[in-house]
Parts: C-alpha cells; structure tokens; sequence
C-alpha cells in the first residue's frame, strides 16, 4: 500500500506508527528456489533491479519460495548514495527497510491484518542487509513524529493495526489506514 498525507483528522482503532525512511521503496520476490528478483516502484521503464543488487538477492535466499516483500531501499549514508549501489563497483552497501509482506510461502497474506503480517516478517530471520523496520504504538503523535525526526528520519508513517494490504491490477492502492507525516 501507499501512505497519503494526515491531515489531522480523528484515528479510530489501534494504530502504529513506523520512522518514514527517504528512500526507494522496493519489491524482494522469492518466486522459485532458483528465481529471486528486486522490483523498485520508481517511475523507470523497466524497474527489474535484480542484476543491480546482488548482495539482496543473495541474503533473500532463505526465503520460502512465493514471497513478496514490501520494503524501502537505502544506504547507511542515506538516499543519495543509492544509485552508487547500482554500479557494478558499489561505492555503498545496501540497507533494506521491510515494513509489510504481500505473500507468504505461495499463499496471499494481504488480507491478514497488519499486526499479524508483522508477525510473520519477524519470523522470516533475514540477515543483513535486510533490516526490519521498528515499529510502536501510537501514543502521542507530536511526540512519535519529533522522536523520529530526532533519530534522522524524514517523518513517521503511522497504519492500523487491522489493516488489509489492498491491491490492485497495477499494485497497491493507497488508503486511509497508511498516512505518512513529514517533519
């Protein structure tokens, strides 16, 4: 799914709020033993990076086969180093944000709400660089949103706890239960 802007109004329902990474969001696709891909959501002709990154393909291989993964590309340097991870010389190692998982093991899990797909990613075990995006109750959203920004984020993305990934023909569908603030 798409986070859309909050603009303030009352949240009903348990929600939880994430650190927005500024990065380049990214697909991990596990779909055979032999076949791993990497599909960015950018505006490319062509947005197969799998021969550009390597070093993911690699570390997903302990994935079950028929796995996708949501997640947001970046470098320990930040945003601007990205497209130095794509050369056949990286001058930066990748770091790979997952925050949600679409299918599991040939079995759509999108329709399970978030927390128990955020089960489901814990048990995954990836080793770096996947990392796994924290993520905590909203209590207070000025405070979340200023904790984050203090710990070099671009804002918070903040989703309900009971939320469906939605999808759509041409992928997922932005709704009212993913809303990105930026600080």
């Amino acid at each position: 799914m798409q986070p859309i802007p909050y603009f303030g109004e009352r949240l009903r329902g348990d929600w939880i709020w994430e650190p927005k990474v500024d990065g380049w969001r990214l697909q991990v696709i596990r779909y055979s033993s032999k076949r791993i891909e990497c599909w960015g959501r950018r505006l490319e002709r062509t947005p197969n990076w799998t021969d550009k990154l390597p070093s993911i393909v690699k570390s997903a291989t302990s994935l079950p086969s028929g796995t996708l993964l949501d997640c947001e590309l970046t470098t320990k340097r930040g945003r601007r180093f990205i497209p130095s991870i794509f050369s056949p010389k990286p001058k930066e190692e990748p770091l790979v944000y997952l925050f949600d998982i679409v299918f599991y093991d040939g079995e759509f899990v999108g329709g399970l709400p978030l927390k128990e797909r955020k089960y489901l990613l814990k048990t995954l075990n990836l080793s770096p660089p996947f990392k796994m995006l924290e993520y905590h109750p909203l209590k207070d959203l000025r405070r979340e949103l200023s904790k984050s920004i203090r710990g070099g984020y671009e804002g918070i993305v903040i989703k309900r706890l009971n939320s469906p990934y939605k999808l759509a023909r041409d992928g997922p569908i932005a709704t009212q239960d993913w809303r990105k603030i930026k600080g």
